[in-house]
């Protein structure tokens, strides 16, 4: 298994955290997850679905949203740099 971008969020919650596959098999595993439960994940992660185990929903981030060890950059179009100056 490689390891992979994802996005986080705990069941119910509307925060996401950015974060990879290693660091949330870690804690899968931990939470009881086999090996075998585990590699199913990861096939559906990797597939692009969105993914619920563990009260944990998990998907893989864009590729084309990575940059150079940054998982994501902030973007802000002319208008939001426009009203950050009004203020």
């Amino acid at each position: 298994m490689k390891n992979i971008p994802l996005q986080v969020n705990i069941e119910g919650q509307d925060s996401f955290v950015d974060t990879d596959w290693l660091a949330i098999m870690a804690t899968l595993k931990k939470r009881g997850l086999e090996q075998d439960e585990l590699m199913g994940l990861y096939l559906e992660l990797t597939s692009g679905m969105r993914v619920t185990t563990r009260g944990l929903s998990l998907g893989k981030l864009n590729p084309s949203m990575e940059i150079h060890g940054l998982i994501r950059e902030t973007k802000f179009s002319d208008n939001d740099y426009a009203g950050m100056m009004a203020g």
